[in-house]
């Protein structure tokens, strides 16, 4: 994924952190809500989330791992659609890689906290819009 358009993409993403994480639900609608990629603003075509298992989200991504990610920079005029693959993991080796402490203010004891798991999305499609627009497939 080191194509030109990518790192294109990954230094126009640089200092994004929000963005709108939308599933599809079990009902066949469309359900969205914002997430932080916790600081990890490197963007290599992968996303990393923190949220409850029991989660609305978990169970939609259980049921269907199609996802799109929406970012906006408020610093210039761009929007960002990632559409991708999610998954569910609940191995503690691989979210250490990707905790923050700051993320204590919701899983109180952190990686130990009952019922955390990550969401992975892997992308599949990236489309921008602002002073160019573009697309990639990966």
């Amino acid at each position: 994924m080191a194509s030109k358009e990518m790192k294109a993409i990954a230094q126009k993403m640089k200092g994004i952190d929000l963005c709108m994480l939308t599933t599809v639900t079990s009902y066949g609608h469309l359900g969205g809500r914002p997430m932080s990629n916790n600081g990890e603003v490197e963007y290599d075509g992968t996303s990393y989330f923190f949220t409850w298992a029991d989660s609305r989200m978990a169970h939609d991504i259980e049921q269907n791992k199609h996802v799109q990610l929406g970012f906006r920079n408020d610093k210039e005029f761009l929007f960002i659609a990632v559409q991708g693959e999610a998954r569910i993991l609940t191995d503690k080796r691989v979210m250490k890689d990707h905790w923050r402490e700051e993320l204590k203010q919701w899983f109180k004891d952190g990686l130990d906290t009952e019922g955390l798991v990550m969401i992975v999305v892997d992308a599949r499609r990236i489309n921008w819009w602002g002073e160019d627009e573009g697309e990639i497939d990966l």
